[in-house]
């Protein structure tokens, strides 16, 4: 799939579901890379921002919102894809990342780092939010 039909695949999907980022407070961002096989790839195929733009608005741009990314998360495409399959709620989502973060498999694979200290994280509610999806 090219890249800005990969985006738009996507953007019907993540700024719909608010769930994804129940607890957190505005300006919460996650930064995204899309690789084409592998995580371990030297370039990606996509990156993408999603923030907490309102209480009741995710945002989803390829433009630097300036905020610094709280997670920067990684995904093969066909794990994201994977992932989206059927448009599912954000526990139905949480539950297949774990699925192929524990049972990675070629071509299917995520990863994630955290960019800030885990005092801050749980200070802009993902306390709440990790208990939930179980992370």
């Amino acid at each position: 799939m090219q890249p800005e039909e990969l985006f738009e695949k996507l953007k019907a999907y993540f700024p719909n579901n608010l769930d994804l980022m129940r607890y957190l407070n505005i300006q919460a961002c996650w930064e995204y890379f899309i690789f084409e096989n592998s995580t371990n790839e030297d370039n990606f195929k996509l990156r993408f921002f999603l923030y907490k733009k309102k209480e009741n608005n995710l945002e989803m741009t390829r433009n630097d919102p300036n905020i610094k990314p709280d997670l920067t998360l990684y995904f093969t495409e066909t794990a994201i894809l994977d992932l989206i399959r059927g448009n599912p709620g954000a526990k139905q989502y949480y539950s297949r990342y774990h699925e192929i973060m524990n049972n990675p498999k070629p071509g299917i694979e995520v990863d994630n780092k955290i960019n800030k200290p885990r005092l801050k994280l749980w200070q802009i509610g993902y306390k709440k939010w990790q208990s939930e999806f179980k992370f």
